[in-house]
């Protein structure tokens, strides 16, 4: 029993001198050096200029050409390589002169006659035609006969298309005078016989649309 009571008593004294010699030692370590950190400067930005005012831009002023005053007494002045024409005028069917009344029409590409009694035929291989030009005021008619140049189709609204002989035809007005192409064409029904187109006026005459008769002056 004394024993057993002394073995025990050693223990405790070992285990207190062990727990005292490892606990001096642990405090007797020196502590963990700290680190330390760099003063850092706060970075200040430079203040930056005010922005320019930026004015309105005004308007420019409005620049009006010069006014330019035209003198309506005056007569016009017409270039002398053209020719003056009215809206109507007389024209010469050459080289007979059988003349007639003709509308001046610049809306219209190509002449257009009154012609009756078309009679198609072939002379030396080609293709001719035999028509009549009548004058309305005294019922005198002329025969005329010319190769067909070409023909055209006329539609018609409700009806059946027509087909027209185009021939080529002197015509005069005054002192104008040009072959030109003609399509033989009814023109009954309207007041004048013969249609003056822009194939016969282009580059030759001026029109003066409140005026007839000009090529007589």
């Amino acid at each position: 029993m004394a024993y057993k009571v002394l073995g025990i008593g050693i223990s405790i004294l070992f285990l207190t001198g062990c727990e005292t010699f490892f606990g001096s030692q642990q405090s007797t370590q020196a502590p963990p050096e700290t680190l330390q950190c760099p003063v850092v400067e706060p970075v200040v930005c430079p203040e930056l200029p005010p922005a320019p005012e930026v004015k309105p831009e005004l308007p420019k002023p409005e620049v009006k050409p010069p006014e330019q005053v035209v003198d309506c007494t005056k007569p016009v002045e017409y270039n002398s390589k053209y020719h003056r024409l009215g809206q109507v005028e007389y024209v010469d069917i050459m080289p007979m002169g059988f003349r007639q009344k003709a509308r001046i029409d610049t809306g219209a590409e190509t002449t257009s006659i009154d012609a009756i009694n078309i009679i198609e035929f072939e002379r030396d291989g080609r293709d001719w035609v035999q028509f009549s030009v009548k004058d309305r005021n005294t019922d005198e008619s002329v025969m005329i006969k010319a190769p067909i140049k070409r023909t055209v189709l006329i539609k018609q609204h409700g009806s059946k298309d027509i087909r027209r002989q185009v021939v080529l035809l002197t015509l005069a007005i005054g002192e104008l005078k040009e072959e030109v192409e003609v399509t033989l064409a009814d023109r009954e029904n309207f007041e004048y016989p013969v249609l003056i187109g822009r194939n016969f006026l282009q580059g030759r005459a001026l029109v003066d649309v409140s005026r007839k008769f000009l090529s007589l002056e």
